[in-house]
């Protein structure tokens, strides 16, 4: 499925409306198979009258978590990531895109002391920008804690709930290397963290003091 401005990261759980005739089919036969198909972002450089709709080189597979048909016959569904994987080519455009794709392997990690120090700022900042969630925070907190001993996964686990930014979801996407993705993720949460504290001291300003 190629999706314009739409980049789909693994840990993620994205919810989809499906209901475009040729993805009606495509879910249909996932649902008879193994499940599982992949989100790659459209790839606008590259459009043209003879490539509708070219996929970005990276993309994710993802498997179908759950799904309820509606009797108009769209459906509404979860899809969680499961692994990168680089397109090699597009292998038919109908009834819907179908690439030819191989998985990506990660680069290993050269400075686990670091990443440690990582992993506690993702922590850090995920637990109190999802603080004002109150109880519906606590299953997503618990689900990055129990992500704690695997980097790369915590990082992206953490981007899929709390990072919006298409440019800088694509480079993630795009990136092998955890201990990498955990520093754009952390610095990325901090920004985010300091935005929201000085959002609220704005709002808790006396506008008799100006």
């Amino acid at each position: 499925m190629t999706l314009g401005n739409c980049v789909f990261l693994p840990q993620q759980l994205m919810p989809l409306r499906i209901f475009e005739p040729r993805y009606r089919l495509m879910l249909k036969e996932a649902l008879a198979g193994n499940r599982m198909f992949a989100i790659s972002q459209l790839d606008e450089d590259n459009l043209s009258p003879d490539n509708e709709e070219p996929p970005c080189p990276f993309t994710c597979v993802g498997r179908i978590a759950g799904h309820v048909d509606l009797e108009d016959g769209t459906s509404h569904l979860v899809l969680e990531g499961l692994r990168r994987a680089k397109v090699l080519k597009v292998q038919r455009r109908t009834p819907y895109p179908r690439l030819e794709i191989t998985p990506l392997a990660e680069e290993d990690i050269v400075d686990p002391l670091h990443c440690t120090r990582e992993i506690a700022r993702i922590m850090a900042f995920s637990e109190l920008l999802l603080g004002e969630l109150g109880a519906d925070a606590q299953p997503i907190i618990e689900r990055l804690r129990g992500l704690t001993n695997q980097p790369g996964l915590l990082a992206d686990a953490a981007a899929g709930h709390l990072i919006t930014e298409t440019a800088l979801r694509r480079r993630l996407l795009e990136c092998l290397s955890p201990q990498q993705r955990l520093i754009l993720v952390a610095d990325q949460l901090a920004r985010l963290e300091a935005e929201r504290s000085l959002g609220e001291q704005g709002q808790d300003l006396d506008p008799g003091m100006n």
